[in-house]
């Protein structure tokens, strides 16, 4: 019997690589566009294995109307999205992507930082309106500045190496310290309290769990210096919506650079229709993503930093491999309920 697989949130190019992954009568795929929430559960209600991105949602819901689902691999590192408590209940096994953005999210992070300190924004205006008045454009450079790092994984060591290498002081936080990467890369593990009130630039590199979610609040954002500068290139409900545009305004920090915030989903909402759809707190958080987005001391990216050729070629190629290896009773990149 074929096994049967749903790809959502696929791409054309996603549809040819993975019909080059699973070729022949063994398998029976189909292919979304959509997130798995869009589309109507009867059109893949007799899968065995699915797999999503970011977007979807595999809540209790979701699950309840796949009898058949024995396995779920998310084109990601971020598991979030997928109830795995409730997939445990199932015996549904969850496997991610944990090393695609360990080069492409990290480069991407640096680049937010010095589009942030060199006033990359007032510089392209500038150049806009032809009005170039050089000591409103005047920055900083990252040498020599401090740079604390929330989540040590592989994307937050990577932002250290490339952090140390541009001449930074390095400190980091992470409730499961990383000490012999520590000694070899050159940093130091600090209370997460001393890391917000030192650091010139805070980048954020944890995962979402129930204790990280706002972990940047008004308490936190408080801490941290007037000059500082907030990354997050992580995950949206990392961060405090509503109390950094209050810190913004008040000046409680300098600015921020987001690759990520809460909603985001609803960035993409561009008719009147859609909108009506939203529910109040989505709506909430589009309205706070649309003041952000004004902000003259704050640059929204719409959730690209994983957005490099060579990171979705890991990511197609790693969601292939953990598939076949299920398959195979070689499972790989398993993700368990904290």
């Amino acid at each position: 019997m074929a096994t049967t697989i749903a790809f959502f949130d696929t791409t054309a190019t996603e549809k040819v690589a993975f019909q080059r992954y699973f070729t022949g009568s063994k398998f029976k795929l189909h292919f979304f566009s959509e997130t798995i929430n869009e589309v109507p559960p009867y059109k893949y209600k007799d899968v065995d294995i699915i797999s999503v991105f970011t977007p979807s949602n595999v809540d209790n819901a979701i699950l309840a109307h796949l009898p058949n689902l024995q396995y779920i691999t998310v084109r990601a590192t971020g598991t979030n999205n997928v109830d795995l408590v409730a997939c445990k209940k199932r015996k549904v096994a969850v496997s991610n992507v944990p090393a695609y953005g360990q080069v492409t999210v990290a480069e991407y992070t640096i680049m937010l930082m010095l589009m942030m300190v060199r006033k990359m924004p007032a510089v392209l205006d500038a150049v806009d309106e032809g009005q170039i008045i050089y000591r409103k454009l005047t920055g900083h450079t990252l040498h020599g500045k401090t740079i604390g790092i929330i989540g040590t994984g592989k994307i937050g060591i990577s932002v250290a190496i490339i952090c140390k290498a541009l001449g930074m002081h390095v400190v980091a936080h992470d409730t499961m310290p990383n000490l012999p990467l520590q000694k070899k890369v050159g940093f130091s593990y600090l209370h997460l309290d001393d890391l917000l009130q030192g650091a010139d630039i805070v980048s954020l590199h944890a995962p979402l769990t129930a204790s990280t979610n706002y972990l940047i609040n008004k308490k936190t954002l408080g801490l941290m210096s007037q000059h500082a500068i907030l990354i997050n290139t992580a995950r949206g409900e990392l961060v405090n919506t509503l109390d950094l545009i209050e810190a913004l305004k008040n000046k409680v920090i300098a600015g921020a650079a987001l690759d990520v915030v809460e909603g985001e989903r609803g960035i993409d909402v561009d008719t009147e229709s859609e909108l009506l759809l939203l529910n109040k707190r989505s709506a909430f958080e589009l309205a706070e993503a649309d003041i952000l987005s004004k902000m003259k001391n704050v640059i929204i990216s719409p959730h690209n930093a994983f957005n490099s050729f060579e990171a979705l070629h890991i990511i197609r190629k790693t969601s292939a491999q953990n598939i076949h290896g299920f398959l195979n009773d070689k499972l790989q990149n398993l993700v368990k309920p904290a």
